[in-house]
């Protein structure tokens, strides 16, 4: 089925990926970005669903001969931080950002949807392929649970669900995957630490909550180093710490907050148990009282080996064997995740630097923006790997 009316392929990614660059929204928040999703899906003739768990649309594509069912998962929302980069398309929201790369996974996605129609997919293919554009990524709750639970997916036999992933740690034109898991499950850590406030010329008065904060902090490091097992992986880190309106008075609290990212069970629950006894170590020691609240995060990502096996194939062919590599886990958190834990699947790194081009700065930075010839190879390598799968999977 041919899409007539539309600029060039690479034309048509740019422009719709500044769109959504300019124009970044929170987790569950995502509305005029799913609007704009809707009205793509509109002009290319596509079925879908909207306000799915939320903001979420779901398209579906399928064909005249019967066969299998795939999808295409993109997540939506930005990041709040303010974008530090000078571009033309920078960011309109002030406090908001896309700087994840989520404005190229939904591009890609969208480019995916065109180049199968192009191709004359729904005609010459079989079965029916699901664009999962997903709120809430960033953190949270999550919204690929919240989609999850809404049922609509109950009824669908899914073969397999890919994800593609800008990634900055490689140049355009190379991919990499994890061979099984890729990537931690993540918690999160809020600790309220309360003691007596006054003069800070006389502490003798007071019970400091910023020293013993500090201490709390400095003894979270050593569990790491000395309580998991050297062979294991776990991050703890305290990325927050407030405390405190003016430099003579010790306050009455501090509120501080950090994630913990393990890959096993076992080392989760060890690391947590450390910190819940860490923390009553401290009201003993300090004198405070220390409020404790640990709110479980997404689990670890882990592909399913016969996907990964398939798409490094496929890829190989297409990009070239040396641009195609396995990699070890990311401490990095996904709530794809919870797709995967429902079906086989695999979540691609899609690389996206030039740092002669300017495109050097890491995910989650101010500064971080990607070469956009990264959308034709998410495009060209999504869509090849949809359609030889449906053929042959």
């Amino acid at each position: 089925m041919p899409v007539s009316g539309l600029p060039p392929m690479h034309e048509w990614l740019v422009e719709l990926r500044r769109h959504f660059h300019r124009y970044p929204e929170p987790a569950f928040g995502e509305e005029k970005t799913a609007a704009k999703i809707c009205e793509v899906l509109d002009a290319l003739g596509v079925p879908h669903l909207r306000e799915v768990g939320g903001t979420g649309v779901i398209a579906a594509l399928g064909c005249r001969r019967p066969g299998g069912t795939l999808a295409l998962r993109a997540d939506m929302d930005a990041l709040p931080l303010d974008e530090a980069g000078d571009v033309p398309y920078g960011s309109l929201n002030p406090g908001m950002m896309h700087a994840c790369g989520h404005d190229g996974h939904m591009t890609v996605a969208l480019g995916v949807l065109r180049l199968l129609l192009e191709n004359d997919w729904p005609e010459r293919g079989g079965g029916k392929v699901l664009f999962i554009f997903q709120p809430a990524e960033e953190g949270g709750r999550g919204g690929a649970l919240a989609m999850l639970e809404t049922g609509l997916f109950d009824p669908e036999r899914i073969d397999a669900i890919f994800a593609v992933h800008m990634y900055p740690e490689l140049p355009v034109g190379r991919i990499a995957l994890a061979a099984t898991t890729s990537n931690a499950a993540s918690d999160s850590i809020s600790v309220r630490i309360v003691g007596k406030g006054g003069h800070g010329a006389h502490p003798e008065l007071c019970v400091d909550p910023i020293v013993a904060g500090s201490y709390f902090v400095a003894q979270l490091q050593s569990i790491v180093s000395r309580s998991v097992p050297p062979l294991d992986s776990a991050v703890l880190t305290i990325g927050s710490f407030h405390g405190g309106t003016a430099r003579n008075i010790i306050p009455e609290e501090v509120r501080m907050e950090g994630t913990l990212r393990t890959f096993r069970s076992q080392v989760r629950d060890l690391v947590l148990r450390r910190v819940e006894e860490a923390a009553r170590g401290l009201e003993s020691s300090h004198g405070v009282v220390v409020e404790l609240k640990i709110d479980s995060g997404y689990p670890p990502v882990v592909n399913h080996p016969s996907v990964v096996e398939y798409v490094v194939d496929r890829a190989r062919g297409l990009l070239g064997a040396e641009s195609v590599l396995l990699e070890p886990p990311s401490m990095g958190a996904e709530d794809f995740a919870y797709f995967l834990q429902r079906w086989p699947g695999a979540l691609i790194r899609l690389g996206c630097h030039d740092p002669a081009k300017g495109f050097a700065h890491g995910l989650h930075s101010p500064h971080f923006d990607f070469d956009e010839s990264a959308l034709d190879v998410g495009v060209k390598l999504v869509a090849d790997l949809l359609t030889h799968f449906a053929q042959t999977g």
